[in-house]
């Protein structure tokens, strides 16, 4: 029998199939994929899948607009086949959540909503929803404006990698850091501030939020989002700058007592010595996928990410001990 290709990826567990010719709001340009060569080669069984294609104005991605029904009942058949026996494979990430207060809901839907406030971009993706994957795309744009014209002693790269951490998450961890009123929350490569201003809408009797962040243009879209965030949360600001700067850390770590960092992509060890050199006895520190290996910090709470995919995160919270 044959199957015919299809130019998207189709979710395998997926049972319901979107109305894809409904066209998306308003938004940022297309980018339309290679144009098809006018005299396609075709395959044996294998039919043009240029005739499948429509374009929509979706800004993430091309989706497929029209489908031959016939090729997508063979598609399907041939996917939910191999996604059944797949599943079955999965390990059980993801079937937990994490309990929240009504209060802490509500500080992670606010900012949730203020970060995916189109109806384009609270559609889900593999990759996440799809005002993730754009801003992601926008994070990379900056990175390669930055590192453009530069030698490889010169840039920074695997620790500019664009990552968000899950709200629920964030919540979890800093009712383990227990946190006070009046505190100061330090958020170490901040990116577009969904972390900061999570902080401090969860918290909103906290002193002071402060995001930094290395690339400017992510300050920038962070400062963009700040007035977007609906409800009660504590004072925010966004810093450009390097942690590893010793003005950086003296300016910010000397004065934290909560320091915040989702650490998958950063070189290792180099968080932990600028908090070793600054920051104070009794301070906590929230570190996501990476340890504190020093006598100075104490573990107090390890927490798995619940709501996580087929890469479970781990949060861990220190407190500064000497």
């Amino acid at each position: 029998m044959a199957v015919a290709l299809v130019a998207a990826p189709v979710t395998p567990f997926s049972t319901s199939i979107p109305n894809l010719a409904t066209k998306s709001p308003a938004s940022p340009a297309l980018r339309p994929l290679a144009k098809a060569s006018s005299t396609p080669t075709r395959l044996h069984l294998v039919p043009d899948v240029s005739s499948l294609i429509a374009y929509t104005n979706d800004p993430v991605g091309d989706i497929l607009a029209e489908i031959k029904p016939a090729y997508l009942a063979a598609t399907l058949v041939a996917i939910g086949a191999v996604g059944v026996t797949f599943a079955q494979l999965l390990p059980s990430i993801g079937a937990a959540a994490f309990v929240l207060t009504e209060e802490e809901d509500a500080a992670v839907n606010a900012v949730a909503n203020a970060y995916d406030a189109a109806d384009w971009e609270k559609e889900d993706t593999e990759q996440g929803t799809k005002g993730y994957v754009n801003r992601r795309r926008q994070a990379n744009e900056a990175k390669d404006a930055y590192q453009e014209g530069k030698s490889n002693r010169e840039i920074r790269d695997s620790s500019l990698r664009y990552a968000e951490t899950n709200l629920d998450f964030l919540a979890v961890l800093m009712r383990a850091a227990g946190v006070q009123r009046g505190q100061v929350f330090v958020d170490v490569g901040s990116g577009c501030g969904r972390t900061t201003l999570g902080a401090a809408a969860l918290y909103p009797s906290l002193g002071k939020c402060t995001g930094v962040e290395f690339l400017p243009e992510l300050v920038k879209m962070s400062n963009g989002y700040r007035g977007k965030v609906k409800g009660k949360k504590a004072s925010t600001d966004f810093v450009s700058g390097d942690f590893t700067d010793p003005a950086v850390q003296s300016r910010l770590f000397g004065k934290a007592d909560i320091v915040f960092a989702s650490a998958t992509y950063f070189n290792k060890n180099e968080l932990e010595v600028a908090l070793e050199d600054t920051l104070n006895v009794g301070s906590k520190v929230i570190m996501v996928d990476q340890r504190l290996r020093g006598s100075g910090f104490k573990l107090l709470e390890e927490v798995n990410d619940a709501a996580g995919d087929l890469q479970l995160n781990t949060g861990y919270v220190y407190e500064k001990v000497a």
